[in-house]
């Protein structure tokens, strides 16, 4: 076991030199996983969270914990965690709460204590159960590969053997575990799927977990071949315009299947619900789906990716003597006499007549209701129809910021000034605003 416990650790990457954090529940695997690093010569230091969900079982484990490492000679570092209040204050399940517990503080404890990597006991029955879970609730060639060895600071060692084998290693070395009466539990999905699914699809294959864990090289060697060749066409298929992604629809629908080559690119952003994103390619511009931290909107001939905005101030007063302001635009700000003033017909600058403004001018979101007298037109017209006429997608729109003189808009930023604040012949001074972020909030 422990010759293929190295073989493996090189294999993936793992130095002997380099400093291991292992994650140590006291059962089975993670002890297993524990010992083979220490009689290997990693330097490991132990981290066990208590989540204080199993009473005075959980209060064993620790103590197992401890003495364990006490006898090995080996660092190790315990925390106590109200894992039912965390679950309850963020809406989520109480295994969600523990992983996320669990993983931040491992994070915290790998980079203070300068570690490399953060090592879990994940095994080829988990790898299969992963599998499972993916494919049940909907996945792509990413889903079908489960864990990786090495992803990040996370190492998995064990992925090259699975818990029958650790056993009856763990048996002949006499190492004792403890045993968590919750993982003879079925209420959760990996337990279901360990104690009732996977049982019986050993019967049809007894070597059920080494024919996943093949599987899973052959999808990782086609997601990189896909990969590959995704990433040679990316120019043609993906422009970037400032921090938007704008996605060619002629492109992506010139593949077989447009919505696989759009789910490569746009996956890592948080977008999994497949049928979403079938239904984009086919729907109205306009429509709109969103991730946990990104947006991706239909306009046109294009599928244009940005990430949410945050909740920002929506009004910024500038005093007649500021020359700029870097938030939320970048904008500079000046006034010179008529007489010396260059025409430019740039529309990210505006040309204003000084003497007809109102200081201090207000920075402010556009909303529904606002109007304006358009440069070069007689009468009002809506915002709303003006970015119909200059065909403003919806994150354009929410995009636009206006300058306005006593609550009269004098310019849409970046577009078009009102006819009202333009320069005329009695024009004494001339008032300056210049848009130098084009791609601002």
């Amino acid at each position: 076991m422990q010759k293929a416990f190295l073989k493996y650790c090189n294999e993936i990457g793992l130095g002997k030199d380099d400093k291991i954090l292992v994650a140590l529940s006291g059962g089975l695997d993670s002890v297993a996983l524990l010992y083979l690093m220490h009689m290997s010569g990693f330097y490991v230091e132990a981290a066990h969270c208590n989540f204080n969900l199993r009473g005075e079982e959980s209060d064993a484990d620790a103590q197992f914990v401890k003495e364990l490492c006490a006898a090995l000679g080996l660092p190790v570092h315990v925390k106590n965690f109200d894992t039912e209040a965390y679950a309850n204050d963020f809406g989520i399940s109480i295994q969600m709460a523990a992983r996320d517990l669990r993983y931040a503080w491992f994070e915290e404890l790998r980079s203070k204590n300068g570690l490399a990597y953060i090592a879990t006991a994940h095994h080829r029955d988990d790898q299969v159960e992963t599998v499972l879970i993916n494919l049940s609730r909907g996945t792509g060639l990413k889903g079908m590969q489960g864990m990786k060895p090495l992803q990040n600071k996370i190492i998995r060692p064990l992925l090259f053997t699975d818990r029958s084998a650790l056993e009856v290693w763990m048996q002949k070395e006499k190492h004792a575990y403890r045993e968590d009466s919750s993982n003879a539990s079925i209420k959760y999905t990996r337990n279901k799927l360990r104690h009732q699914v996977i049982p019986i699809l050993k019967t049809l294959n007894p070597s059920l977990s080494t024919t996943v864990q093949e599987n899973v090289e052959r999808f990782v060697g086609s997601e990189t071949n896909l990969s590959f060749l995704l990433e040679k066409e990316r120019q043609n298929i993906v422009l970037q315009k400032g921090t938007e992604q704008h996605f060619i629809l002629s492109a992506l629908t010139a593949y077989p299947s447009p919505s696989s080559v759009l789910y490569y690119f746009i996956s890592d952003f948080g977008f999994h619900d497949w049928k979403a994103i079938e239904n984009m390619l086919n729907s109205e511009s306009g429509k709109i789906i969103y991730s946990q931290t990104h947006a991706l909107l239909k306009d046109r001939e294009v599928l244009v990716l940005r990430e949410k905005k945050t909740v920002e101030q929506s009004r910024y007063l500038i005093e007649k003597t500021k020359s700029g302001i870097s938030s939320p635009l970048k904008m500079q700000f000046s006034c010179v006499p008529a007489k010396d003033f260059k025409i430019n017909t740039s529309s990210l600058v505006a040309a204003l007549d000084y003497d007809k403004l109102t200081f201090p001018l207000e920075l402010r979101k556009w909303k529904e209701g606002d109007a304006f007298q358009p440069l070069g037109l007689k009468g009002k017209k809506k915002l709303s129809d003006f970015f119909i006429d200059q065909k403003k997608n919806l994150f354009e729109k929410e995009n636009t910021w206006l300058l306005c003189s006593n609550d009269q808009i004098v310019w849409v930023v970046g577009s078009r000034i009102d006819e009202r604040f333009k320069l005329v012949e009695k024009t004494q001074k001339v008032y300056l605003a210049e848009l130098n972020d084009v791609f601002g909030k």
